[in-house]
């Protein structure tokens, strides 16, 4: 059972079980209470809530211990349950003024389960809590602790279960100490980690995918086995191998990156298990480990050096201005230098530095964002704000406005709408400003060679080369336009301006148009069909409102007026889009299956080979590799001879879970395609342009 399933089944119980066990708890509760003890039974587990002290003091700490006696075979999990599973979970109620403290978790044992490893106890486990009782005078009367618990315990299959256990306490009185009690809690804290916990180091391998771990002074025998398991789930593969290395400083492990890596220079924490043969069971000693993060050391394994994210960056910026999503407003920017082949140089060169000006303070913004939003916990890359249904269609409105704009359904006068709408249909400088704004918001979803790479650099450094890796992007894309606006030899070759250009005008429109449709495409891939409903409308309502705008070229407050309406009704609209309920439609295909990490495991135990597609809706070049690479019938023949599994991650909407795996494989954003060999654990990264050769080249060679 996986996490997810886990944690549903825990809060659906059975109707059975529920009726079975209000049913035990009843003729439980009719018996006379015991001091220190309240005990729970199930069909699988006894559980008993113990108190270390038999009274309570003023002022002292009381220890309280949650035992689970197990049948055979079955068991409970760690903190960390591992690969799957859910660790015991406890809700105290307690006397006013007593505070309970974190649970101390024994040392583990590996638990497998097929091609999968998870963390927990067979046989019997007592999990302690100091509770702290403020000074002064305690309540009159008996003192009652009550814990509600839930746990899951499993062998193959797992069952939740849960229980009420209370305990009455007398105040200080004759009451002896219990030593049965007494070793059952010195036999608990026996089992604890270390008392001192071990630094170490860790840092993250090339590929990202795997953690090296570096404890000095930490000793071990030969024959002992050594494995990390960190205290949350996530930057760890519980189900990966861990290899042991001796170093002069002490010990070193490399261990398999999780599905949340560790992100920066955030410290990893963890329980470090040395087990040593002793006959039966192994000895087990656990160590805590606080792991402080350490830069990668260069080399032809590591990541990317920052001159080459810079290089990289650059060239991927250079490539951007043939992508797709970008030439419909290229061919703006044509119409204007087209408008200008009359001016002098110096009027060129200002709309050049504009257009440039534009780009890169938008690359920069997208990126201080991005930086941000990740320093509070976003899981986001490159084409984030894609992710937003809201922003997706406010932008397909902005692409409708300036295509009504050029095909001359209003002309933009000098008021606040004017201010708000001109954006790419004047001649003078804040219009070339606004191009190249807009420019950098459609390059957005477009992802070029060597420009995945360089992000996916930027995304894990700090800030500063990262800004400065976004920078690059920004030059590379901003400066065919800007050569072009100083050298003024190139710009001779431009048609004189005339008649046709208005023409030439109503027709760049067209490719606004079509980018607005694949938007509207997009929103559809994310949302239900009430709000992409309520969307449509909204750019019914845009567009009458630039219709109007034409025909009655209002001023003061009747300008006011319109553009109050145009806001309200967009609202009231994209309210359903917004909504934290909005999920997408759901779209079954036959012919791939969706990405999980724990499909990958799964196909990769079985020996069977698997083609990964990292893709989203609003990521143009995702649709194009898409038409001519993937979904053509040479490859799904491949794919069908071969028995290869095509998986594919859908990042249409914001998931943390696949934006840490591509930061695994150094990408910020999409597409990333993967290629398993049969019982490969390591893929193969291939390039961001596909073709149907690419894909057959990889198959045939692994």
């Amino acid at each position: 059972m996986d996490r997810a399933g886990a944690g549903e089944s825990m809060k659906m119980k059975s109707a059975l079980f529920s009726i079975i066990f209000w049913l035990a708890w009843l003729l439980a509760s009719l018996a006379p209470p015991a001091h220190g003890a309240a005990t729970v039974s199930t069909a699988h587990a006894t559980v008993t809530l113990l108190s270390e002290q038999p009274q309570a003091t003023p002022g002292q700490t009381l220890w309280l211990g949650l035992r689970f006696e197990l049948i055979p075979h079955w068991h409970v999990y760690w903190r960390n349950p591992g690969a799957s599973g859910a660790a015991p979970v406890i809700r105290w109620t307690l006397p006013d003024g007593w505070t309970a403290g974190d649970l101390h978790w024994p040392v583990p044992q590996r638990i497998r389960v097929g091609p999968l490893t998870n963390y927990g106890y067979e046989e019997a486990v007592t999990l302690l809590a100091p509770v702290r009782i403020p000074a002064g005078p305690l309540p009159a009367g008996p003192l009652t602790l009550t814990a509600d618990a839930e746990w899951l315990v499993c062998r193959v299959e797992c069952i939740p279960e849960s229980g009420r256990l209370t305990l009455e306490l007398p105040h200080p009185g004759s009451l002896t100490w219990d030593p049965a009690t007494q070793h059952l809690f010195a036999a608990a804290r026996a089992q604890w980690p270390e008392a001192d916990r071990v630094s170490g180091r860790y840092r993250l391998a090339g590929d990202a995918r795997t953690i090296t771990l570096e404890v000095p002074g930490l000793v071990v025998d030969d024959r002992a086995e050594v494995w990390f398991a960190a205290y949350e789930w996530g930057p760890v593969d519980p189900s990966g191998a861990q290899s042991r290395q001796p170093t002069a400083e002490g010990l070193a492990l490399r261990v398999p990156a999780g599905d949340l890596p560790p992100a920066g220079d955030a410290a990893l924490d963890g329980l470090l298990v040395v087990e040593t043969p002793n006959g039966g069971a192994p000895a087990r000693r656990g160590y805590a480990v606080r792991l402080e993060a350490q830069p990668a050391t260069t080399g032809a394994s590591e990541p990317l050096g920052l001159l080459a994210a810079l290089g990289f960056a650059f060239l991927g910026g250079l490539i951007l201005n043939v992508m797709p999503c970008v030439l419909p407003v290229l061919g703006i920017k044509v119409l204007g230098f087209v408008r200008e082949a009359g001016a002098n140089q110096r009027r060129r060169v200002g709309h050049g530095l504009s257009y440039g000006a534009g780009i890169l303070l938008s690359f920069l913004a997208l990126a201080a964002i991005l930086l941000l939003l990740r320093a509070g916990g976003a899981s986001l890359g490159w084409g984030f704000q894609l992710q937003s249904p809201v922003l997706v269609a406010l932008l397909a409105y902005l692409m409708l406005l300036v295509g009504l704009n050029l095909s001359g359904v209003f002309t933009v006068g000098a008021g606040l709408m004017g201010a708000g709408q001109a954006l790419t249909a004047g001649s003078g400088l804040f219009n070339t400003f606004a191009t190249g704004v807009l420019a950098a918001v459609v390059a957005s979803p477009c992802t070029a060679p060597f420009m995945g790479t360089a992000l996916g650099f930027a995304l894990t450094r700090p800030a500063s080369e990262a800004l400065a890796v976004f920078l690059a992007l920004g030059v590379g894309f901003a400066l065919p336009v800007v050569l072009l606006s100083l050298w003024p030899a190139q710009v001779r070759w431009l048609p004189k301006p005339g008649p046709w250009m208005k023409g030439f005008q109503q027709a760049v429109a067209f490719p606004l148009y079509a980018t607005a449709a694949w938007l509207l495409w997009v929103l559809s891939q994310q949302t239900d069909a009430r709000a992409y409903g309520a969307a449509l409308v909204g750019l019914v309502a845009v567009a009458l409102a630039a219709w109007l705008y034409g025909q009655w070229q209002p001023r003061g407050w009747r300008l006011g007026l319109l553009g109050a309406a145009v806001t309200v009704v967009l609202l009231l609209l994209l309210r359903p889009v917004a909504g934290p309920d909005v999920a997408a439609p759901a779209r079954a295909d036959p012919e791939h299956l969706a990405w999980s990490e724990t499909r990958v495991r799964e196909l990769t135990a079985a020996g069977r080979p698997m083609f990964v597609n990292f893709t989203a809706a609003w990521c143009i070049t995702c649709q194009v590799n898409e038409r001519v690479a993937l979904a053509t019938e040479n490859t799904r023949r491949l794919f069908a001879d071969r028995a290869v599994a095509y998986l594919v991650a859908d990042w249409t909407r914001r998931d943390p879970v696949i934006a840490r795996q591509l930061e695994r494989h150094g990408r910020s954003g999409v597409p990333l395609y993967l290629w398993y060999a049969p019982g490969s654990e390591t893929p193969v990264v291939l390039p961001p342009l596909l073709t149907e050769g690419i894909i057959a080249e990889a198959l045939q060679s692994h």
